[in-house]
């Protein structure tokens, strides 16, 4: 029998169960709420769910797609504009006027689905040597530039032999900006002269040559990303000296705007401006990062930049012809334009029947291992959501399926030692604490190898892999954080409310009893 004191200790214990389960309750489905439903909030601002806001990659979600044109190849939209105008200009003159535009014909040599200009080609309509030797050179660098990238699939191959076909999945870059740049040419220096200076007359400060300069490569900084140029010991003496030289330019100017400001560094690729910056001091350091304070970089923006630099540092990846992007379209997901619904919708109808089937198996820890199923779901969604260094492919959903499998499984094994130790005799409180006790090391054992595992996966590898194997940390990590502690703390306050506490979790005793 219970006394006063215990009877009034039971009933305050189930108030703060209850207290507990509600706002948990609500929290989740908040959570729940915010992952898959969107709406507007004003006339202006639409709230968007957190699904809505996962980069998804282009077998999920398409992308953007581009063809780089050098210079002396025309596409056939273009040959056929050039014949309309041709046609045009002989209609005027009339029968033997003279025509002030050529016959395209005479200046260009169809090949395949493309046009080469006869400025490329022999007498032979053969592209020469030198055109080749260059075209191979931007073909590497293209391939190198888009390989320093971190999209989660990519494709980028030759087409008609002298154009190059670019996809890439969608993102928050601007892309007309980033074909943009990736297609720049020429060689990679620091100037102090702006940009409406000609090539022939520029200061050139600083070769940026693998003399001077290790590597770059985008690193988040403050609210957004940074690119970093890592210096040789050559360079990082070098460097210090022309921005020492620029800081004290500056200050003996007579102009007090200026002195205040800096001096402007520009870094070149050819006669492009890949980026400036003031410059007040010397800068002796072996690692420089650039960045915009007022506007923060986006990933994409410091891989682009990063990317372009590390290709200039490679003889073989240099190249002086110019390449033209300016054709960009959309493509649908390759796996089909409702790839991701479908998706959603499989893994769903799983979800559901996994969790039924534990209600029915387990009814009261089956009720726990929903809460903690989908604080498991929620969290990864969040981390999904708003870490921008994630695409979601097939890869990566093959990925999650794993980790929920992983956390669904050792739910299911710590129930399972909890039913074999109630079935020795002890009382349920006891059977549970000695089944998780019992569950323990097995648990912590086997996440800690996949958490080792998935990690080596980023570490040796790219793209498709690289996002998988992140997206299999966070998955084990979460799920290791679900199973130990959010479903085992729920399963302790589900079991202060009910009365019988055996049949709640769907035990069976000959002598039944209240525990």
């Amino acid at each position: 029998c219970l006394n006063k004191s215990q009877l009034q200790e039971e009933a305050m214990g189930k108030k703060k169960s209850a207290v507990l389960i509600i706002l948990f309750t609500l929290v989740l489905v908040g959570l729940v709420f915010m992952s898959v439903a969107s709406f507007p909030v004003s006339a202006v601002y639409n709230y968007n769910s957190l699904l809505s806001m996962i980069d998804l990659g282009s077998d999920l979600g398409g992308g953007y797609t581009t063809v780089y044109y050098p210079e002396g190849v025309i596409s056939q939209e273009e040959y056929n504009a050039l014949v309309a105008e041709y046609d045009d200009a002989v209609a005027e003159a009339g029968e033997g006027g003279s025509v002030s535009v050529e016959n395209p014909a005479e200046l260009y040599t169809p090949h395949g689905g493309i046009y080469l200009s006869d400025s490329i080609c022999d007498e032979n309509g053969v592209v020469t040597e030198s055109f080749q030797g260059e075209f191979d050179s931007a073909f590497r660098a293209l391939q190198y530039r888009f390989e320093q990238k971190s999209y989660s699939a990519y494709s980028i191959k030759l087409q008609d032999d002298y154009t190059v076909r670019v996809d890439v999945p969608y993102s928050d870059e601007d892309v007309s900006s980033m074909f943009d740049t990736m297609a720049y040419s020429g060689r990679l220096y620091f100037s102090d002269s702006g940009s409406d200076v000609s090539l022939a007359t520029k200061n050139i400060l600083m070769n940026g040559t693998s003399e001077y300069i290790r590597e770059a490569g985008a690193v988040a900084y403050g609210d957004g990303y940074a690119t970093y140029i890592r210096f040789t010991s050559a360079g990082r003496t070098e460097f210090a000296d022309i921005t020492g030289t620029l800081a004290d330019s500056s200050s003996d100017s007579s102009d007090s705007s200026s002195s205040s400001s800096g001096a402007t560094l520009y870094i070149y690729l050819g006669e492009n401006i890949l980026t400036s910056a003031s410059v007040t001091e010397a800068l002796d350091q072996d690692t420089v990062y650039i960045y915009n304070n007022s506007s923060p970089m986006a990933q994409g923006d410091a891989e682009t930049l990063a990317a372009v630099i590390n290709s200039a540092l490679i003889e073989d990846n240099q190249f002086d012809i110019s390449l033209d992007a300016s054709r960009i379209a959309t493509y649908a997901p390759t796996l089909g334009e409702n790839a991701a619904l479908y998706t959603a919708i499989a893994f769903g109808v799983l979800i559901l029947a996994m969790l039924i089937a534990f209600l029915v198996r387990f009814k009261g820890m089956g009720l726990a291992h929903l809460y903690g199923f989908v604080a498991y779901a929620v969290v990864l969604i969040l981390c999904l959501a708003f870490i921008d260094a994630i695409q979601l492919s097939v890869a990566g959903v093959i990925a999650i399926a794993l980790s929920a499998a992983v956390m669904v499984f050792f739910n299911w094994y710590a129930f399972k030692n909890i039913r074999e130790e109630f079935a020795t005799g002890k009382t349920l409180t006891a059977s549970v604490k000695a089944g998780y006790r019992k569950s323990l090391a097995f648990t912590i054992d086997a996440h800690a190898v996949l958490l080792l595992l998935s990690a080596a996966v980023c570490l040796i590898s790219t793209g498709t892999m690289y996002y998988a194997g992140l997206i299999f940390v966070l998955g084990t990590v979460i799920s290791a954080a679900c199973t130990l502690a959010v479903t085992r703390f729920c399963l302790y306050v589900f079991l202060a409310q009910p009365k019988n506490k055996i049949a709640f979790c769907n035990f069976k005793r000959e002598e039944t009893e209240d525990e």
